[in-house]
């Protein structure tokens, strides 16, 4: 699972804290040290491995967080509200890195968001629920990320018209929802 905020451990390292779920579980330390290297480099961290957390920015914080979460090998990462604490720009690089993650690990990811444009570039199936009490009320297959993953131009499919329909279309069903 990864959290709105970090968890990190800020006495440990930026390894140490990849590693900590393997360490209890009682991994041999080499096979923690590859684990954890090998997620870094997939979050982009490879050169901040014996650096002190709270030496990183934010969206480093919850890369560590997401290569920790990736280094317990999980059949379904959960991810809440992982990126609602970051400047915008952070934000987007965020969301550009966690799809290519779920491309190069073949992970299922369940994001939650309160950011409907967030939500409508990242999902492949995106569920809208109702506020109190909080219920399904929509599910829409999407391929907003897909189009992200074989162009790498993100600004290009959240200018598409499709997507702006898209946006619209989720936020008037959670306005409606709302009364």
């Amino acid at each position: 699972m990864v959290f709105q905020t970090h968890t990190l451990m800020p006495w440990l390292s930026v390894r140490e804290n990849v590693e900590l779920g393997l360490k209890f579980q009682g991994v041999a330390k080499p096979i923690r040290r590859e684990t954890a290297e090998r997620n870094l480099a997939l979050v982009d961290l490879q050169d901040f491995y014996d650096r002190p957390v709270y030496e990183l920015s934010g969206g480093m914080q919850q890369r560590v967080g997401l290569a920790r979460a990736l280094a317990n090998d999980p059949a379904v990462l959960l991810m809440d509200e992982p990126l609602g604490a970051l400047d915008a720009l952070t934000r987007e690089n965020m969301q550009e890195l966690v799809l290519r993650v779920w491309q190069e690990t073949g992970k299922t990811i369940v994001l939650i968001t309160h950011s409907v444009e967030e939500a409508v570039f990242m999902a492949t199936r995106l569920i809208i629920m109702s506020p109190r009490p909080g219920r399904i009320t929509n599910a829409f297959d999407l391929r907003f990320c897909r189009g992200y993953l074989g162009c790498a131009d993100a600004r290009a499919i959240k200018s598409d018209r499709d997507f702006i329909a898209m946006r619209e279309t989720a936020l008037n069903i959670i306005r409606k929802d709302q009364g």
